[in-house]
């Protein structure tokens, strides 16, 4: 039985879950390295200027607050509405509040979606063919919508 090409239906891509667990493990042992080696460093010195201390943590957990926003599944609804999905947040959306979509440069990276008030990144597959009928069927839906690198 052949699937239907009928526009209107649900279609998903959810990034490879290897991907994002090593994105993810990246970014773990990136804070962990940094955590030692200040903690080495100040351990030894006997010494920590507490202003920076304070920078460092707050850069550290902006890289995570960031990194935990990058979505990793998503979905177009029947209605024709977008819903991004990351660790941290979904949003909903639809394809008219979209005003670019811009690709990786590699074939493993994120896509980039400018919305209203925006940037949303979704991990991604480029040659990922249920990433090409997600991004094809937004394209259906608002034909203004601008593509770069894809």
């Amino acid at each position: 039985m052949k699937r239907s090409t009928d526009p209107t239906g649900e279609h998903t891509y959810q990034a490879p879950m290897i991907y994002v667990i090593l994105f993810y493990s990246f970014i773990s042992a990136w804070t962990i390295a940094s955590v030692l080696f200040l903690g080495l460093k100040y351990g030894q010195s006997g010494k920590a200027d507490l202003m920076q201390l304070l920078m460092i943590a707050f850069i550290l957990g902006m890289t995570w607050y960031f990194s935990l926003g990058i979505f990793y599944r998503i979905r177009i609804e029947e209605d024709g509405n977008i819903e991004l999905t990351s660790f941290r947040r979904t949003i909903r959306t639809h394809p008219q509040k979209v005003n670019l979509v811009q690709g990786p440069l590699f074939p493993i990276g994120f896509v980039r979606f400018r919305l209203e008030r925006e940037k949303a990144y979704l991990f991604c597959m480029a040659k990922s063919e249920a990433l090409g009928k997600v991004l094809s069927l937004i394209r259906a839906r608002n034909p203004n919508i601008k593509f770069k690198s894809l």
